[in-house]
Parts: structure tokens; C-alpha cells; sequence
């Protein structure tokens, strides 16, 4: 009867040993997906320096018009980075339709630079200035020299923002 209760009681400590286990494990994949879902990637504040620099916040304005792809809105968005939100999210939105829709805009923004500026496609941890050149530069405009002269007018925004 005692050999009976201490394997009994074996048995209850190795159950409560792994569900311990197991709740402790859940906790930290909560913990940690909770750390990824907040992560603000890009930070709001390189958005608006970016928002800033493309057009002083005017949600109306059009820009390259030089182009055959102008530039719509407070973010200065193309058919291009559209077109690839789009592929991303099964929509058929239009460049045009960022004149005047900021929260479209924004979103468009941060969705590109949260698809491009990662540590996979970089070969390290993305920066700022990664972020805001290939904003302006494309997919790989991170290495573009041309971006060089945009970041610079980013992070002036970006010190007098603080």
C-alpha cells in the first residue's frame, strides 16, 4: 500500500513538474509575441521627420511630377510602393488615393518599411537611417549613395524633434 502511494505521489509530482513547465514556457511566448506586437517598427517619430521631409505634412500635395509615376500625398507615395502593399494585402489601391488619406498613407509607410528594413534582407540590425533611405530608395535603398543626401535631411528633422 505505501510502494502504491509513493508511486502515486511520484506520479503527481512529475505531472505538476511539466504542466509547471509547460505554463512557464506559454508565459514567455506571451511575454515575448506581446514585445513583438508593440515593437514599433518604424518608430512614429521617424515617420513623422519622414513625413516632414516629403512634404511639411501637406496630405494634398503631389510631387515628381516629372514622372510618369508622380508622388501622392504626406508620405509623397508611387504606384510602385503601392503596387507592392497591394500584392502584400490583395488590395488594388491607387497612388492618387493617398491625397488626403493620411491613415492610408501612414500605413503604406510602415508596412514598406517593416517588409524591407529587416535584419534578413541587411545582414543586421536595421537603422533609422536604413529605414528613412530605403523609404526613399526603394527595396535597396539602404546602399544607395543617393539616399545619402535624404537621411541627412531626416535626421535634422529627427534632432529638432526630440
Amino acid at each position: 500500500m505505501l510502494k502504491t502511494l509513493l508511486s502515486l505521489v511520484g506520479i503527481l509530482y512529475d505531472c505538476f513538474f511539466w504542466l509547471f513547465i509547460c505554463l512557464l514556457f506559454m508565459f514567455f511566448v506571451v511575454l515575448a509575441s506581446a514585445y513583438v506586437c508593440t515593437a514599433e517598427t518604424p518608430p512614429d517619430r521617424l515617420i513623422k521627420a519622414i513625413e516632414e521631409v516629403e512634404s511639411g505634412g501637406n496630405t494634398s500635395a503631389v510631387g515628381d511630377r516629372h514622372l510618369s509615376d508622380k508622388a501622392y500625398g504626406c508620405l509623397q507615395i508611387r504606384q510602385p510602393c503601392v503596387d507592392d502593399y497591394n500584392r502584400w494585402h490583395k488590395t488594388n489601391y491607387r497612388a492618387e488615393q493617398m491625397l488626403g488619406n493620411y491613415e492610408l498613407s501612414i500605413a503604406i509607410c510602415r508596412e514598406y518599411i517593416d517588409y524591407y528594413a529587416i535584419e534578413r534582407r541587411i545582414g543586421r540590425e536595421p537603422t533609422l537611417q536604413d529605414m528613412a533611405r530605403i523609404w526613399n530608395g526603394g527595396p535597396n535603398g539602404y546602399k544607395k549613395p543617393s539616399t545619402k543626401k535624404y537621411w541627412e535631411k531626416v535626421k535634422e528633422v529627427l534632432k529638432t524633434e526630440k
